[in-house]
């Protein structure tokens, strides 16, 4: 039986809503696989919500689209231009994406692979960013420098955005 013209509208906004959570789920796997993970606290605190519409599940990685905040399908909903907001909800998050100096005191050994050792360059203040780590030391670092710019500018977030459509499309409504 053929579907009224409604129908088909509706199927449609279902699809482009499906797409847009399974980007998300996919973008927010991937900050947490590409991000630093020395207590895994950094790494279980992304978060999908939809502003003014509704909230993303508290989850842990790996996430899933049920963690992702649903989108409304209706008309109006679509027409007032639905959105999606990623963030990670750690205290230091900045300071994890390497957007902000800070202080870094090692508790514990790392959960993650440490892929760098050595000293920290700081400035006059002790403050230094995470990543930058170098030559010889006890400095550790579980994510390479600038991870978080680098995945946003050097393609992955493209690439996860692009899987995340597929899937989307790829189910049923």
């Amino acid at each position: 039986m053929a579907k009224s013209l409604g129908q088909l509208g509706r199927d449609v906004r279902r699809k482009v809503q499906s797409a847009t959570r399974h980007a998300a789920t996919e973008i927010m796997n991937d900050l947490a696989e590409a991000g630093p993970n020395w207590s895994g606290r950094f790494k279980n605190s992304w978060v999908a919500d939809a502003p003014g519409s509704a909230v993303g599940k508290t989850a842990n990685y790996p996430y899933k689209i049920s963690d992702v905040a649903k989108l409304k399908d209706t008309v109006s909903a679509v027409k007032q231009n639905p959105k999606l907001v990623i963030y990670n909800k750690s205290p230091y998050a900045l300071y994890a994406m390497d957007l902000k100096e800070g202080v870094f005191i090692p508790k514990g050994q790392p959960k993650g692979p440490v892929i760098e050792q050595g000293t920290r360059r700081t400035n006059a203040d002790g403050l230094g960013i995470r990543g930058d780590v170098s030559g010889e030391g006890n400095a550790r670092s579980t994510a390479a420098l600038d991870w978080f710019m680098t995945y946003i500018d050097g393609g992955g977030l493209a690439k996860s955005l692009a899987n995340g459509v597929k899937i989307g499309f790829k189910r049923e409504v």
